[in-house]
């Protein structure tokens, strides 16, 4: 079997093309975020004005009605900024190499850029624990995997439905979930959910494993990025985890988010202007600022996979 050592080879007897880099890019879900209406945009960030509504129904009047004030309320985005960390290149390593390596350097950065960006959405929305009854965090409830944790069940879906339901939010077409790995192998093995579908292609893609949509729930699958400790407060994002933290999966009701990125530039500094080095470098970098949040604290949840005790 091939092992990958430090190092590249430099004689001309070497296959022409990279070996690919097996990580995954998906950002699909990022497509479903509301964007940031370009007026409202400052230096400072985005500005939000909501009207707190107070007004009453009311049968069989017979007072007189005392009109009342709708007081307002104001939420502010700011702007933050994302780097990739600067990549160098200099001459003597690339002379003899059979590829341009300063443009597979480029494409390595809009990868993790991509993947940083991807990353950081899914935790930013996400709430920071599990206090909130407007921001429901959940356990799973079902049987042990044969690793202390339990599995999400069809019934347990059902059950965190209920709990977006009493949200009131206010379009059901814009309630999504992004399934962490673990999540939707466990939906698909649940013998509820294989039950209640009998015709498995209503709920499940037979060729590719998608869940599809169902139960007032919109899916997407990703990788394994949000994670909660045993208490329910949200791990750093990227921090490893311990044996009594979970996994899990991000709902989000796509109205109450904003999502905007400036426009993305690459920087580079070419060998050419390198005057003092002994092999000129050259560096890369991408770098642009953006705004990522919600933008109420309501309508954005998450499904922890349980601990067996």
């Amino acid at each position: 079997m091939a092992v990958l050592v430090d190092g590249n080879w430099l004689n001309q007897y070497v296959a022409p093309q990279l070996l690919a880099e097996f990580k995954n890019d998906k950002d699909d879900f990022i497509g479903v975020l509301k964007g940031a209406p370009r007026q409202a945009i400052t230096a400072d960030g985005i500005r939000f004005n909501k009207l707190i509504n107070n007004v009453g129904f009311i049968v069989d009047n017979s007072a007189e009605f005392t009109a009342k004030k709708m007081d307002g309320k104001k939420a502010f985005v700011e702007w933050e900024k994302y780097d990739t960390e600067p990549t160098s290149v200099d001459d003597a390593e690339i002379r003899s190499l059979n590829y341009d390596k300063r443009s597979a350097v480029r494409v390595k950065h809009t990868e993790a850029f991509k993947r940083g960006i991807r990353d950081h959405v899914m935790w930013k929305l996400a709430p920071d624990d599990d206090t909130n009854e407007d921001m429901p965090v959940m356990r799973t409830t079902g049987p042990d995997d044969g690793t202390g944790r339990k599995r999400l069940t069809f019934v347990d879906l059902v059950k965190y439905l209920e709990k977006i339901e009493v949200l009131n939010l206010g379009n059901p077409e814009e309630n999504y979930m992004v399934l962490c790995p673990e999540h939707r192998t466990d939906l698909i093995i649940d013998r509820d959910s294989a039950s209640y579908f009998s015709n498995k292609n209503i709920f499940f893609d037979p060729k590719t494993g998608e869940v599809q949509s169902v139960m007032g729930f919109k899916f997407f699958r990703n990788n394994a990025v949000l994670a909660y400790d045993n208490l329910g407060a949200k791990l750093a994002k990227g921090a490893a985890l311990t044996s009594t933290d979970r996994r899990a999966s991000l709902f989000f009701h796509a109205a109450n988010t904003v999502y905007h990125l400036d426009s993305v530039k690459i920087l580079y500094k070419p060998e050419t202007t390198d005057t003092k080095s002994a092999d000129p470098t050259s560096e890369f970098r991408t770098q642009t600022y953006g705004l990522v949040d919600r933008i109420q604290e309501i309508g954005v949840g998450a499904i922890v996979s349980g601990i067996v005790v």
